[in-house]
């Protein structure tokens, strides 16, 4: 298992800096889309070469109706951590409005779905379920979470406490993405999509925490905890008699 997770993340790493020096050399705008969140969906397709039989990747779109609720639930999830995140600057006087989106809204909508796509193909729908065979959902979703995090490596040249805070928040995040996607029958690429696309919008559109804001971070890592722990006993499977006697006979 080590092996595995260890060939899929230093894969995602060397195709992101090769698409990060792409973008440099030829664009497009890294503030409509950025090319790096196709790493972790090229390193997924490596992983079928070297694990053919054995890699599995959650992408269905069905049923349509839990993947839409669930969708859903994410979104305003997504919406409540960021209202919090609002009030914890108003509260204290801190400004938080990043002065709005930089390209037409229809345009950043559809490159931060697709941008979503391309990493959560790699971190919920493959990674996330291969991590489930072996551990918890929450024990699972932390070490994405912590994997995720730390490969944003451009929030290193904010200095140690913005990544720490950073990765905070990502693990928060992760959290949440795990408690709604443990029932979702397949449907990670979907539901994990939906929500990551909601919290990049919403990045953009209102705060400035990119350029090393680390009072942004701390207040959005504070409502990601917050909403992490809120979720996980939300939605925690409850022990049945089942588990009961599986656990006995382990």
């Amino acid at each position: 298992m080590f092996l595995r997770i260890l060939v899929f993340y230093l894969t995602t790493m060397v195709f992101s800096g090769g698409l990060d020096a792409l973008q440099s050399a030829v664009g497009p705008d890294p503030d409509l889309i950025q090319l790096v969140q196709f790493a972790p969906a090229l390193a997924v397709g490596v992983m079928f070469l070297l694990f053919r039989r054995s890699t599995r990747v959650l992408v269905r779109f069905t049923p349509a109706a839990e993947v839409a609720g669930r969708s859903a639930v994410m979104v305003g999830i997504v919406l409540a951590a960021m209202a919090g995140s609002i009030a914890i600057h108003a509260a204290t006087g801190h400004s938080w409005w990043s002065g709005g989106l930089p390209f037409p809204v229809w345009a950043m909508v559809l490159t931060m779905v697709v941008g979503a796509a391309g990493e959560e193909l790699g971190w919920r729908a493959y990674l996330q379920p291969y991590l489930q065979t072996r551990f918890s959902v929450l024990r699972s979703s932390l070490i994405v979470g912590l994997l995720w995090g730390f490969w944003h490596i451009g929030g290193f040249e904010h200095g140690p406490v913005y990544v720490g805070l950073f990765v905070v928040m990502t693990v928060g995040l992760s959290v949440v993405m795990g408690a709604l996607l443990q029932a979702a029958r397949g449907a990670n690429l979907a539901i994990a999509t939906a929500g990551h696309a909601a919290v990049n919008l919403c990045l953009f559109a209102l705060f400035d925490e990119e350029n090393g804001d680390e009072f942004s971070m701390a207040a959005l890592a504070a409502v990601w905890v917050i909403a992490a722990i809120v979720t996980h006993y939300v939605y925690r499977r409850p022990r049945t008699s089942a588990d009961a006697k599986a656990a006995a006979l382990v």
